[in-house]
């Protein structure tokens, strides 16, 4: 079945197939073949792709999935195709940065009223003992971070959230 995930910002479409011996990640520009074994360790594994490994660690939530890579954490969201197809683009949910898991947050490097990039740490969140860097979706101005560092928080708790634009 064909997915849509956001990577990055970027929206991507992909879906995984099985030749027998390993998987096969379907993008619109081709097929690549990869293996993915476990490591043992929690979330741990080692993933093979054209003659290459890299050892990464998975961490999968109910919207997101999150990459630990070369010393960098990639969140991988699912797009909602009855949200797509509803004409739901995000508008001022976008603003949000809503918590993908429960977790603990670690530090906060924002406050309200701040002038924010795109890009830009807000907090970073441990979960599933992972930290995760949750950033900055556009430049704005923070309105809100509810949390400080050592306070817990639930599922989908919105952990920041942007002045919406003006026009």
């Amino acid at each position: 079945m064909r997915r849509i995930f956001q990577i990055d910002g970027e929206e991507t479409e992909c879906w995984l197939s099985h030749d027998g011996n390993e998987l096969i990640v379907n993008t619109p520009d081709g097929a690549i073949p990869c293996q993915l074994d476990p490591t043992g360790t929690p979330g741990g594994h080692v993933l093979r792709v054209r003659g290459r490994a890299q050892e990464l660690r998975l961490a999968v939530g109910p919207d997101a999935t999150f990459v630990h890579l070369n010393g960098q954490t990639y969140a991988i969201g699912r797009v909602d195709p009855a949200e797509r197809l509803a004409g739901n683009d995000g508008g001022a949910a976008d603003d949000r940065i809503v918590a993908p898991m429960p977790g603990v947050v670690v530090s906060v490097n924002a406050k309200p009223g701040d002038q924010v990039k795109e890009g830009q740490p807000l907090l970073v969140i441990e979960s599933m003992k992972l930290e995760t860097s949750l950033i900055a979706p556009r430049d704005g101005v923070v309105a809100e971070i509810p949390f400080a560092a050592g306070d817990s928080f639930g599922l989908k708790a919105t952990l920041a959230q942007l002045a919406p634009e003006e026009d």
